[in-house]
């Protein structure tokens, strides 16, 4: 979840003030992957602790390596995927200036998707926290 949100720390920062491009340089699968692999390192090293804070939520959460690199290589990756069909500023594939996405599904049809996305997700999610033992 991290990894998908942050690629857009740069794009809200000029949303308030005013740079262009909007999104810039992160919202390309080259730096979508360092920040990902970044972001695992980073979950990794605290792991220990974010072990006790799902614990608490009664969230099960897997803290292994390779799947905190996957999760966070998705996150990031999904964000690009998602972004690159709206938006004109987008270059997923830099250094190419093209973007191959753009306009291959409407911005309804992404956004629907991710709604739609969102339910299942919330019943897994309380389905598995009604169960946790």
């Amino acid at each position: 979840m991290i990894g998908s949100i942050i690629i857009d720390v740069r794009a809200t920062y000029c949303l308030f003030a005013g740079c262009r491009p909007l999104h810039g340089p992160l919202h390309t699968f080259l730096a979508a992957t360092i920040v990902g692999l970044l972001l695992a390192w980073l979950i990794y090293s605290q792991r220990t602790w974010l072990q006790k804070v799902s614990d608490i939520l009664r969230v099960e959460q897997s803290y292994s390596f390779n799947s905190i690199i996957i999760g966070s290589i998705i996150g990031t990756w999904s964000h690009v995927i998602l972004d690159s069909p709206l938006y004109t500023d987008i270059t997923p594939l830099w250094p190419l200036s093209a973007n191959p996405l753009l306009w291959i599904l409407s911005s309804g049809t992404i956004y629907a998707l991710c709604a739609v996305s969102f339910l299942p997700a919330i019943a897994i999610f309380i389905h598995r926290y009604r169960n946790r033992v």
